[in-house]
């Protein structure tokens, strides 16, 4: 196994808004676009033919307006976020995803994840705990390891 360092990270980002410093340190940073609150009950059947296996609703959370960039006011619960970023992981490579350090400091977490390919990474779920968040656009969200195997 062999780490992609920063330049070979620069090659596979797209719409980095600054690639310098969300590739230094041979670690990529991806941030925040969009925010979908997940609400109701989800329904996982016993069986494979089950009609509403997996259903999930989504709605948008709110985004406060009237500053520079948009925000959302988080309450405690679950929330698809989504990239600014994409990765093109190539042929022979993974993609290790994981909260980036200032989300856990304030009580928001999401799982780490290993994928081969973006359309499984292109956004994560965060859970955010008892005394919410607020998260600005483009603030960091995971950090990412290219693993060449």
């Amino acid at each position: 196994m062999k780490l992609a360092r920063s330049g070979e990270l620069k090659e596979h980002v797209r719409f980095a808004a600054d690639p310098e410093n969300q590739t230094a340190g041979d670690r990529l940073t991806l941030t925040l676009q969009d925010v979908y609150q997940i609400v109701g009950e989800a329904q996982i059947g016993r069986f494979p033919d089950t009609v509403e296996e997996a259903r999930r609703i989504k709605r948008p959370a709110k985004k406060n307006v009237g500053v520079s960039f948009g925000s959302w006011d988080l309450v405690q619960g679950a929330y698809w976020v989504t990239y600014n970023e994409m990765v093109q992981i190539p042929e022979g490579a993974v993609l290790y995803l994981e909260n980036h350090p200032s989300l856990a400091r304030n009580g928001v977490y999401q799982a780490t994840r290993i994928v081969t390919s973006w359309k499984d990474a292109s956004g994560t779920l965060l859970m955010v705990g008892a005394k919410g968040v607020r998260f600005f656009e483009g603030s960091p969200i995971s950090t990412c390891l290219m693993i060449r195997l």
